[in-house]
């Protein structure tokens, strides 16, 4: 099994990345997120890799995250019953683990519902398999407030933008208010 890549991009795809290290180039699936970041980076990148051979397809796909923590909760996700990689992935793509990891704690499933594209039915599952196993997990937990971050991605959603756009932008606010907030990520995506 391959814990780490460490090596240099060749080809950036739309959901992927070619890092060839030493010569070979291992195919690897990045969130948008993280793709945006190894996109920005000049010389070696380093990635923890999950690596999943699918036996129906025939593949061995490797999903690439810039943190441990990261990984962690990949695997994490990928326990509950209707969740594999893929889905992983792109839950991991919409919502920012501390966020997860207080919407599990709080059991908040209409969060999860609102800020990603997973039904109702996973969401709730979600929160009913991971009750006490993320409370290790790495993240900070205090302040966050879902019931504003939940509305202030919805505004952006309804603006336009896509759901990884406003997440990018809604990290980077440092208001208080939710017209604070939303006002501030325009301006931060207005730069774009």
């Amino acid at each position: 099994m391959i814990s780490f890549l460490e090596g240099t991009i060749e080809h950036l795809g739309d959901k992927y990345v070619v890092l060839n290290t030493g010569g070979i180039g291992y195919r690897v699936i990045l969130s948008p997120r993280v793709l945006n970041m190894v996109a920005k980076s000049e010389g070696k990148v380093k990635l923890h890799i999950h690596s999943q051979m699918n036996m129906r397809e025939g593949t061995f796909d490797m999903y690439g995250f810039d943190k441990k923590e990261d990984l962690d909760l990949f695997h994490l996700l990928t326990t509950v019953s209707g969740i594999g990689p893929k889905g992983a992935q792109n839950i991991l793509s919409n919502v920012e683990p501390s966020h997860l990891k207080v919407a599990v704690i709080n059991q908040d499933a209409d969060y999860l519902k609102k800020v990603s594209t997973i039904s109702p039915k996973i969401s709730q599952r979600l929160v009913l398999e991971l009750k006490g196993k993320v409370d290790h997990l790495e993240g900070e937990t205090e302040g966050v407030d879902l019931s504003q971050d939940g509305q202030a991605t919805e505004a952006l959603l309804v603006l336009g933008y896509s759901t990884t756009q406003a997440k990018e932008a809604l990290k980077d606010t440092k208001a208080e208010t939710l017209q604070e907030r939303v006002r501030e990520a325009l301006k931060i995506l207005g730069k774009k």
